[in-house]
C-alpha cells in the first residue's frame, strides 16, 4: 500500500509558506495531489522576504569545512566580519558547534561538494521550468553575477572553490580590476580582480516570486491556512492528521519545509533538526546612479549587492546565535558602510532595513528526504544561504520521492534522521 492511500481522500499537508514550502506544494500539485500548506505567516513573510535574490547554481561548497573552523577564533573578537558569533550565545551554541567541527573533516566535505553539485544541476532545470510554469518571467533578470576582490590573497583564498565549480562544468570569466569596473560601473579603484558569471540569475523581488507562487497554487486548486502546526496524530508508522492552532486536518502526506521551525516539528516526530538562527540582514537604498543590472559580491566582505525593483539591497554576513535575541542592527549599519568602500556615491538615502534567520544545520547540508520513523513524511529544510535557489529543486526532489522514485545517491547525506 502506498503511503498516499493510507488516508484515503485527504489532503497533503505542506508545513511552510516561505519559498521552499511554497515551491514544494507546487511541485507536489503537479503530480495530482491534493495540497494544503499551514504556516502562521503569510507566504514570503519571513527568512523568504529578504535574501539576496541570487540563483546561486555557481555554490559547491559548503561552509563548514577546516578554513573556516580556523577562523573561529577570530569570529569570537571581530564583530564587523563577515562571519561572526554573538557572544552571549555562545553556550547555547556549543553542541551545534562541536558538530560543526566534526563536519568539517575531509570526509564531510566531500560529501557536501557531492551533495551541492547533484542540487545545484537540479536547481538549475527546475527554476528555469517554475518560472514558465508559473510566468514569473517579469521578476528575474538573466544578467550574470559578479564577485569582485580587493586583494590578491582574497582572490587567491577562492581558488579551491573556482576549481571544484570548474569541474561540474560551471561558466567563469576570471577578470581584472578595469575590466570589472567595466561590467559594474561606479566600483571603486582598489578593485583588483573579479570573477564573472555569466549564466547567473536573479530575481528582482524575492517576496513576489514567493506571493506570484502561491497565487498560481490557490489558483489551481491548492489551499493555505494560516495557522501553526502544534503536533499530529500517530497510527503506527503514518502520520494520519496535523493538529493546527485552527484544528484537526486529516492528512495523507506530509512536507516539512517550515524553515528555522521545522526543528520544533520534527521533536514531535521523534527525531532531531539540530538547526540554528543564522542570521542575515539587509538595508534597501534608494538607486542614486546605479549603472550595473547585475548582483555583485565583494567577496572578502561576504554580501551581495543587488539592483531590485524597490530600489538596491545591501544583503548578506553571518551573524550565528541563538533564536530570539534582540537584533544587531549594527550589522546593516555595516553593510551601508561597505557598500560605499566598494561603490563610493552608489546608493541614495536607506528606504527600509530588515533581518531573517536562516535555518542551518551543523554540516551545512539540507534535510531532504524521507523522515525516519514516518514512511508518510518527508522534509525540506535547513538550506541556510541558498534557500531560494535550491527551493525548486527539493520541490521536485520531494514530490518525485511521493511518487515512488529514489533520490540521487550524491545525496544519502542529506538524510533527515542523520542527527539522531
Amino acid at each position: 500500500m502506498m503511503a498516499a492511500e493510507a488516508t484515503a481522500g485527504a489532503p497533503v499537508a505542506v508545513i511552510g509558506a516561505g519559498v521552499v514550502g511554497i515551491a514544494t506544494a507546487r511541485a507536489i500539485q503537479r503530480t495530482g495531489r491534493q495540497v494544503v500548506v499551514f504556516d502562521g505567516e503569510d507566504p514570503g513573510r519571513k527568512t523568504s522576504f529578504g535574501n539576496a535574490g541570487f540563483i546561486a547554481i555557481d555554490h559547491v561548497l559548503p561552509l563548514c569545512r577546516p578554513d573556516v573552523l580556523r577562523r573561529v577564533p577570530k569570529m569570537l573578537v571581530d564583530p564587523n566580519g563577515p562571519l561572526t558569533i554573538h557572544l552571549p550565545s555562545l553556550p547555547w551554541l556549543l553542541p551545534w558547534m562541536t558538530r560543526f567541527a566534526l563536519s568539517a573533516r575531509t570526509t564531510e566535505v566531500r560529501k557536501g561538494v557531492e551533495a551541492f553539485g547533484a542540487l545545484m544541476a537540479e536547481a538549475n532545470t527546475t527554476w528555469k521550468s517554475e518560472i514558465q510554469a508559473s510566468g514569473l518571467g517579469d521578476l528575474f533578470r538573466g544578467r550574470g553575477a559578479l564577485y569582485v576582490y580587493e586583494s590578491e590573497a582574497g582572490f587567491a583564498a577562492g581558488a579551491a572553490e573556482r576549481a571544484l565549480q570548474a569541474a561540474k562544468g560551471t561558466a567563469m570569466e576570471i577578470v581584472d580590476g578595469d575590466q570589472a569596473r567595466a561590467l559594474a560601473p561606479g566600483l571603486a579603484a582598489h578593485i583588483v580582480k573579479g570573477v564573472y558569471y555569466p549564466h547567473g540569475m536573479h530575481t528582482v523581488s524575492p517576496y513576489h516570486v514567493v506571493t506570484s507562487l502561491a497565487e498560481r497554487f490557490v489558483a489551481e486548486g491548492g489551499r493555505i491556512e494560516k495557522a501553526m502546526v502544534s503536533g499530529f496524530d500517530i497510527e503506527g508508522d503514518l502520520v494520519r492528521a496535523v493538529r493546527t492552532t485552527r484544528g484537526i486536518t486529516p492528512v495523507a502526506e506530509v512536507a516539512i519545509c517550515a524553515g528555522r521551525a521545522s526543528g520544533d516539528i520534527t521533536r514531535h516526530l521523534g527525531f532531531r533538526a539540530p538547526l540554528v538562527a543564522e542570521r542575515g540582514y539587509h538595508v534597501m537604498l534608494e538607486p542614486t546612479d546605479v549603472r550595473f543590472d547585475m548582483p555583485v559580491s565583494p567577496a572578502e566582505r561576504g554580501f551581495f549587492i543587488t539592483p531590485m525593483r524597490e530600489g538596491l539591497r545591501l544583503a548578506g554576513t553571518v551573524e550565528l546565535g541563538a533564536p530570539d535575541r534582540p537584533a544587531s542592527w549594527r550589522r546593516a549599519d555595516l553593510l551601508v558602510r561597505h557598500l560605499k568602500a566598494i561603490f563610493p556615491g552608489v546608493g541614495g538615502p536607506e528606504i527600509s532595513r530588515w533581518m531573517g534567520e536562516r535555518p542551518s544545520l551543523p554540516d551545512f547540508r539540507p534535510a531532504i528526504g524521507r523522515a525516519p520513523h514516518h514512511r508518510n513524511v518527508y522534509c525540506g529544510y535547513g538550506h541556510q544561504h541558498v534557500g531560494l535557489t535550491l527551493a525548486t529543486a527539493t520541490g521536485r526532489l520531494i514530490a518525485r520521492l511521493m511518487d515512488g522514485e529514489a533520490l540521487p545517491p550524491a545525496l544519502a547525506s542529506c538524510d533527515p534522521g542523520r542527527f539522531g
